[in-house]
């Protein structure tokens, strides 16, 4: 279940936490709102969903709330007792599934558990009394009593980014690498501290599962300006520790800059609604087609080697390839376009051209007057043909010409597909009848 963004403040108005305080005093439970959703409310920034923690019997608590609202309760850890409930839609605050994560200590006291966390921005909390209360609180400008042992406030408000102490890079050392993503996603510095332990403990990232990796450096790819952030990993030698074999040269990184600058050329204005929601697409581990498209300015000649490292899904490892390849071939037939060779080059990347477009755009000049041409030449010719459908079936042949089922039929319903795509053939009886003639012209 993809879960969508949201303010904290829609979230609040979600029956689901105006019914969570009343029962937590019930059960005479203490609950803290933490990390990342004190953070997203401090900024006023949407959030996914809310994080809560609480002193003891995490799981027994989060297990009765869920079944007093009739929500979905997903046990996520033993240690530290993790639970999430999953809510379904309130009509009062219009988001469709709520997510509330509830985890346990893991120290004696909430301070001393938000010392342990990975930075000081996510290392606040809230007293949740109830949502009313907060709801409150946020409206009235610093109103809120922030629970804040690591100077997380002063942070937020410098735009900086620290890890609490060196012990929480110890025993993780995958905050090196989120500590670049929150950096990317807050558009926030990293703290001269934060970097000498980075490069005291860079090599202790190869040591992380690497799904925990690849997961962290996709979020990275999916930030508004990945570039700058990417381009640090890569000179503080954390891009080689995630993905050794990346192997980006200056022109590759300048394709990636330019693309994050102007990712749909301006001659295309007339298709950004229908390119965004392309690039939105996801294919697999959260991946979408734009941050796919930054990884494969990077990728080289590997971009299998790459992929199968990083434990893409292969619909993310075929879409890189098809970049790839369909921006040399585009590059090949441009000199002496036609309209059968743009044709052709839609019908081989008849799903990807779009991704193939924006890549090629990015890497070489491309004339604006030939993208034109080919987003004209699909949506004209191709798409049409391919609502349309195949004109025959192999059964219209068997049935129709009495052939028997081998390669003549194949051979036969390439021929037919072919000339519809020319605009010789337009109709399933103008399709027979040249079948009917093909069949002739074999025989004589």
């Amino acid at each position: 279940m993809n879960r969508a963004s949201h303010t904290l403040q829609e979230f609040l108005d979600h029956k689901a936490v105006q019914a969570l305080g009343d029962f937590a005093k019930k059960s005479g439970v203490e609950l803290y709102l933490v990390g990342g959703s004190v953070r997203d409310l401090l900024l006023e920034r949407e959030t996914a969903d809310i994080d809560f923690a609480l002193a003891s019997d995490a799981i027994a608590f989060v297990k009765a709330f869920a079944a007093s609202i009739r929500a979905t309760c997903v046990v996520l850890e033993e240690n530290p007792a993790t639970a999430r409930v999953v809510a379904k839609r309130s009509d009062v605050s219009g988001v469709p599934w709520l997510s509330m994560d509830f985890t346990q200590f893991r120290a004696a006291s909430l301070t001393e558990d938000l010392r342990l966390r990975d930075l000081t921005i996510n290392a606040m909390a809230i007293t949740f009394e109830n949502a009313r209360t907060i709801a409150k609180q946020a409206c009235e400008q610093n109103a809120f009593r922030v629970i804040d042992p690591c100077g997380g406030m002063n942070d937020l408000a410098a735009g900086l980014l620290r890890f609490p102490s060196e012990k929480v890079v110890k025993e993780d050392p995958l905050r090196l690498l989120r500590i670049y993503r929150f950096a990317a996603q807050l558009d926030f510095e990293i703290s001269e501290s934060a970097i000498a332990l980075i490069v005291k403990h860079r090599s202790s990232l190869s040591n992380v599962a690497m799904e925990r990796c690849r997961d962290e450096l996709i979020k990275i790819f999916k930030a508004k300006k990945a570039y700058p952030h990417l381009r640090r990993l890569e000179k503080i030698g954390l891009l080689e520790q995630v993905v050794p074999s990346i192997s980006g040269s200056d022109s590759d990184w300048c394709s990636l800059e330019d693309f994050e600058k102007s990712p749909i050329p301006t001659v295309l204005d007339a298709h950004r609604n229908r390119i965004n929601d392309y690039l939105r697409e996801e294919l697999g581990v959260e991946a979408d087609r734009r941050s796919l498209i930054k990884l494969g300015f990077l990728c080289g000649e590997n971009p299998s080697r790459i992929g199968k490292h990083l434990r893409l899904s292969r619909k993310a490892m075929r879409f890189i390839a098809n970049l790839i390849s369909g921006s040399a071939e585009l590059r090949r037939i441009i000199p002496q376009l036609t309209r059968k060779r743009i044709i052709d080059f839609l019908r081989m990347y008849v799903s990807d051209w779009w991704g193939v477009l924006l890549y090629a755009a990015a890497s070489y000049t491309v004339d604006s007057a030939v993208l034109k041409q080919i987003a004209d030449t699909y949506y004209e010719h191709i798409l049409p043909i391919l609502e349309q459908g195949r004109l025959l079936t192999g059964n219209d042949l068997i049935q129709t010409f009495r052939l028997k089922e081998g390669k003549q039929i194949g051979s036969l319903l390439k021929e037919i597909e072919d000339r519809q795509f020319a605009g010789e053939i337009h109709t399933r009886e103008e399709a027979l009848a040249a079948v009917g003639a093909l069949i002739r012209q074999d025989r004589s």
